[in-house]
């Protein structure tokens, strides 16, 4: 019995919540507009660069692979 108690409370810490959303952007996507949650912004090499969610699979994703965005920087 207290193996489960200690093994759901390791299943449940290592839960994850997002980060907070920041604007979102428009992308082109097989000919289709998808709409991406933006979670970061960053300038590298005089780029921008956002952190995108679903469909990027949560990685950092140059500023040109979007169409329009809501974003500031």
């Amino acid at each position: 019995m207290r193996a489960i108690i200690v093994l759901s409370v390791l299943a449940l810490s290592a839960c994850q919540s997002l980060p907070p959303q920041q604007c979102t952007a428009t992308a082109l996507i097989g000919n289709q507009e998808t709409t991406v949650l933006i979670y970061g912004i960053k300038t590298e090499a005089n780029q921008t660069k956002y952190y995108a969610g679903n469909p990027f699979g949560w990685k950092w994703v140059s500023k040109n692979n979007f169409t329009s965005s809501t974003c500031d920087k």
